[in-house]
């Protein structure tokens, strides 16, 4: 199952500490932009922080960087204690959400912004990233890139998916994310079978696929390749761990 959000988080420990004025309402745990506003993958809005204290637009609040959360366990019958489980595993990344505020299991393609990672069933930690990719499309099949995919981040939900270059694209520029759990997913960026790719100490060869290799992959692991001559692509920044094809 993956992370389900809820209402009550309750805020274990926190880092990076700030006062901050909503411009709209809040509850504990709810993820905020820089301006006070609840951050939405769908409004364009990247979380910068977590609120500490519930309160009204207009309030100043303490916020933080980084928290540590846990959903409420409960008391039973006979004083039996149940922890609380938001249905999330260890490890299991968490995503800014199209619900205003709400951090989720899978990445949302207008914003996709890593927010935070489970440390169990029940503990969760917020802390969003600064780097976030503002213009996604979310990819959970194979797909042939165009002119038409140029300015837009992959962002890969599937594992095994191959994403192919076109053969004569000059100027055109992609990226490639990983948007999977670690060591979730392959995935394979593929050139036409008369290109190569070019990249950090390896020299490419024709029809050779460049892979974010599934036993090292890491959510947010990143390619970019432009389009260099009539060889074919190189590679001008990457995140992760990425090799050539054997």
């Amino acid at each position: 199952m993956a992370y389900t959000d809820f209402a009550d988080k309750v805020i274990l420990e926190a880092w990076g500490l700030v006062k901050i004025t909503l411009g709209a309402a809040c509850v504990v745990g709810d993820l905020l932009n820089r301006d006070g506003t609840l951050a939405d993958a769908n409004a364009n809005r990247p979380a910068d922080y977590v609120a500490m204290r519930a309160g009204a637009s207009g309030d100043e609040i303490p916020a933080c960087k980084h928290a540590l959360c846990e959903k409420k366990s409960t008391i039973g019958a006979g004083g039996v204690v149940t922890a609380g489980a938001h249905s999330g595993a260890a490890d299991d990344v968490l995503w800014l959400s199209a619900t205003a505020g709400r951090p989720s299991a899978t990445p949302v393609a207008s914003v996709s912004q890593i927010v935070g990672l489970c440390v169990d069933t029940q503990k969760f930690i917020l802390n969003p990233k600064e780097d976030y990719f503002p213009l996604g499309e979310l990819v959970a099949t194979n797909k042939t890139l165009d002119a038409q995919d140029i300015g837009k981040d992959m962002i890969v939900t599937a594992d095994a998916v191959v994403v192919t270059l076109p053969a004569v694209a000059t100027g055109h520029v992609y990226r490639v994310i990983n948007g999977g759990n670690d060591g979730d997913q392959l995935i394979s960026v593929s050139p036409n079978a008369s290109d190569s790719i070019d990249g950090p100490d390896v020299t490419g060869s024709d029809d050779k696929d460049w892979e974010n290799t599934k036993a090292t992959a890491r959510a947010g692991d990143m390619i970019q390749l432009e389009y260099f001559s009539a060889d074919g692509w190189i590679v001008t920044k990457q995140v992760g761990t990425w090799a050539q094809e054997a």
